[in-house]
């Protein structure tokens, strides 16, 4: 049983641009991907059906050039030292993401032995198609943030994310930190949330908190 677990969110979060649009829109077709927004913005589509769309079916030989465009990505300032203030502070990170797996891995590859747990979608690549494998699909999320939260033991939860897919992790945890589009969200429940552009301001919140 964890005191405290940090459960952050990766696109848009610890990255600076949300890699899997940004990949999806390398090779979809720009006015199917304005399409597919816009009915996920409206509701008629679910994240679930969006991303299978896009990426169910590609052909696998595009993943090095997803790779190297996600390469380019920047993260979020002040990430590292967010890491050395959880382990300064004995809080464990658990990066949580709806995105792909192997993207994860080209950015945190670094910083992998110091997270308790990265969870994701794996992109399968092993014949000339692609194919998305989650076992948290729940054909809304393609990866249920909360079921992943389930996982683990803790007595407090934080919440770190940017999006409409991090609103159930958010209101499930007890400390949140958010930006854009979640902020707006959460402001519309009146749930509390902590407001940051990156993760100094994270750290320095977490730290006057203990």
């Amino acid at each position: 049983m964890e005191r405290t677990i940090a459960f952050v969110d990766f696109d848009g979060t610890i990255t600076m641009e949300d890699t899997l649009a940004g990949a999806m829109k390398r090779f979809v077709d720009p006015g199917e991907f304005a399409l597919y927004s816009e009915k996920l913005a409206r509701g008629d589509v679910t994240l679930s059906q969006v991303v299978r769309r896009a990426y169910d079916g590609a052909p696998s030989s595009l993943l090095p050039e997803l790779l190297a465009y996600v390469r380019s990505v920047p993260l979020r300032p002040g990430f590292d030292e967010f890491l050395d203030t959880c382990e300064e502070l004995d809080i464990p990170v658990v990066v949580i993401s709806g995105g792909i797996l192997q993207f994860l891995e080209q950015k945190m590859g670094p910083c992998r032995d110091r997270l308790l747990g990265m969870h994701a979608v794996e992109l399968d690549v092993s014949g000339p198609r692609m194919r998305l494998v989650s076992e948290y699909d729940d054909g809304n999320e393609l990866l249920k943030k909360t079921d992943v939260m389930a996982l683990y033991r803790y007595d407090r939860a934080i919440g770190i994310g940017d999006s409409f897919t991090d609103r159930n992790m958010a209101q499930a945890a007890d400390t949140v930190f958010a930006r854009d589009v979640l902020a707006k969200f959460l402001s519309g429940l009146g749930k509390p949330y902590i407001p940051y552009k990156d993760f100094r301001t994270v750290s320095a919140a977490i730290r006057s908190s203990r």
